[in-house]
């Protein structure tokens, strides 16, 4: 299997986006402006709030779409930056800073806390004066043709207008793969420099007064103009500095009234009224696909290309729960280590500005495994078999990554249409890692003293607590295909696999367990396993529902479910590779249609 490079995809504020709106609005009009919005997939409402995150990817798009429109206008997005109803986004920055330089440092902080794939590193600075270097973590190819450098250029340039002063002028420096350097300057009016101009313009003027009136009066005002000009300039440089001080104070009070509307129209924005918004800054959501007590699953868009997607978002209470956080991290971790085409593709995990943990999957659009059993009770060996090895494919992958997953069970294995393989054909994807097990992680998540799995599917040393390992996987493997051929899960352990203290299963239970497959007739279903049944009516064998219909299966299945089934792991399959080779075996006895008991 050939490893995939991937790289964090990168967030960016939605202020850079909304500059370029509204720029292109005034410029070209609206029909264009909302011609644009198309293009890169985006709504205005996306743009309204312009602390908002949105994907790194979504920001090139605009500005390829921006400068294919207006070809020299990207420089005339800088006092778009910078206005009134955008400066939300430089709070953070302008927040307790008085000059330009110390600004500048606060993108340390605040960029690269957007994408985690541009970190700035401040080199050198003093008044009027800043240089710096990005470091690009985010795909290389998005910096090939230099737009977005551009637009780090157009945005530095910027900062020191908030504070009065001119727009600054930008030099890009040495550039790699990797890391761009800039140097930012600005002009500050000094005093000495006051007076000096102002000296110079009165040597001038009292020097042109007198080459037109010679004479004594004419020499003394000569003499005296340079002293008025530099008094006069030093007024000017002081009356600059009040200017300019009072312009940032302005700029520092309106950016802070624009945070705190936001902040109170996000307060009144509905908690649970998710549908058409934009999460974790790349991801529209769509219509609810579930939900349970710790979290809720939407169907969403990603915005950069339209691909469909599903985040499950883990609620901000929740969230705070060690053990529920960890789970859902867990599952991230486990997915992305066991890429496979048999396993759901994780394309990003990470928290929201509100504590809610959030991960995102490919969208499965087909039928659980489980949905299909509950219509149809039992399966054909020839319908198995496909299934069973896409599942032994998918456990090699999860085994090989150094992740147990603990939980394999028909509701966690999805069929969905593969198309690429032919008309009628499926592939079976395997989700749900909540409860995997990482090997470099702590070995256990804690449950209140209960083992962690689904009844009817655990091995028995799962279901006493004891460690396990992959071998416990290949059990939930063999009880999946025991379901499939028979209509229900495999009966429950030996009474000596059970925790201490708890009740053994009834005589006519462990008669079953030993029974296994071994019927003369071909394989024998188990009694209903009833989780509600209290343990007094164990002991009663008629007060337990009937079992299902017997059904013929081919023996070489009896002999492949029976081993993966062994009580104890060394009898089992010792990994999915010999699973799956077992299986493959199975191809010839598949091709033979299964009968249920009755039939000539």
């Amino acid at each position: 299997m050939k490893a995939r490079h991937t790289y964090p995809a990168g967030h960016t504020s939605a202020s850079r986006l909304k500059a370029l709106l509204a720029c292109l609005e005034d410029e070209k009009g609206h029909a264009a402006a909302e011609a644009w919005l198309a293009k890169v997939r985006l709504a205005r409402g996306d743009l309204e709030d312009e602390t908002r995150l949105l994907p790194l990817a979504a920001l090139h798009s605009a500005l390829v779409a921006f400068v294919a429109e207006l070809p020299d206008g990207l420089e005339r997005t800088a006092p778009y930056l910078a206005a009134r109803d955008n400066l939300g986004v430089w709070a953070r920055v302008l927040r307790g800073t008085r000059s330009p330089e110390e600004a500048l440092a606060r993108l340390e902080s605040s960029d690269s806390e957007h994408g985690r794939t541009t970190r700035w590193e401040r080199l050198e600075a003093g008044p009027g004066f800043w240089r710096g270097r990005v470091r690009i973590g985010h795909d290389p190819k998005l910096e090939a043709d230099g737009l977005l450098a551009r637009a780090r250029q157009i945005e530095l340039s910027v900062v020191p207008t908030l504070f009065g002063y001119p727009r600054g002028s930008v030099v890009a420096r040495d550039a790699t793969d990797d890391a761009q350097e800039f140097e930012v300057r600005w002009p500050l009016p000094t005093p000495a420099r006051g007076v000096i101009a102002g000296a110079l313009a009165g040597a001038l003027a009292g020097g042109a007064a007198l080459a037109v009136h010679p004479g004594t009066a004419s020499t003394l005002a000569a003499l005296f103009t340079p002293v008025v000009g530099a008094a006069a300039g030093l007024f000017w440089t002081r009356d600059r500095g009040r200017r300019i001080e009072s312009s940032a104070q302005s700029v520092r009070v309106s950016a802070l009234e624009r945070s705190l509307a936001l902040r109170e129209r996000e307060s009144r924005a509905g908690a649970g009224d998710l549908e058409g918004s934009v999460v974790a800054g790349q991801y529209r959501i769509g219509e609810r696909m579930g939900s349970g007590a710790s979290g809720v699953i939407y169907e969403a868009t990603r915005i950069t290309d339209g691909v469909p997607v599903a985040i499950k978002l883990l609620r901000a209470a929740t969230a705070h729960d060690v053990t529920a956080s960890d789970r859902l991290r867990r599952e991230s971790e486990a997915l992305g280590l066991s890429w496979h085409p048999n396993v759901v593709e994780v394309f990003d995990h990470g928290h929201l500005p509100d504590g809610t943990s959030y991960l995102v999957m490919e969208l499965l659009q087909g039928e659980m495994l489980a949905t299909r059993l509950k219509y149809r009770v039992r399966l054909p060996a020839r319908e198995v078999l496909p299934i069973a090895k896409q599942v032994a494919e998918a456990l090699v992958a999860i085994h090989a990554a150094g992740v147990v997953h603990r939980d394999l069970k028909p509701s966690n294995i999805y069929l969905v249409p593969d198309e690429d393989a032919g008309p009628a054909k499926e592939r079976v994807k395997v989700f749900d890692f909540g409860i995997a097990r990482v090997e470099w992680e702590e070995m256990r998540i804690t449950n209140m003293g209960a083992p962690l799995g689904t009844p009817g599917y655990m091995s028995p040393e799962q279901e006493s607590g004891l460690e396990i390992d992959h071998r416990s996987d290949v059990y939930a493997a063999g009880a999946v295909l025991y379901e499939c051929l028979v209509g229900e899960p495999p009966p429950v352990s030996d009474a000596d696999m059970w925790k201490p203290g708890t009740r053994p299963p009834s005589s006519f239970a462990m008669r079953l367990a030993d029974g296994v497959l071994r019927s003369d007739s071909g394989v024998q279903p188990a009694s209903r396993r009833m989780p509600s049944v209290a343990p007094a009516a164990l002991d009663a064998a008629d007060e337990l529902p009937p079992a299902p219909q017997d059904v013929d299966a081919p023996p070489a299945w009896r002999a492949v479910v029976e081993r993966a089934l062994a009580k104890r792991p060394e009898d089992r399959f010792q990994d999915a590779r010999a699973l799956l080779a077992a299986l493959r075996a199975l191809e010839p006895a598949a091709a033979a249609p299964s009968r249920t008991a009755g039939e000539s």
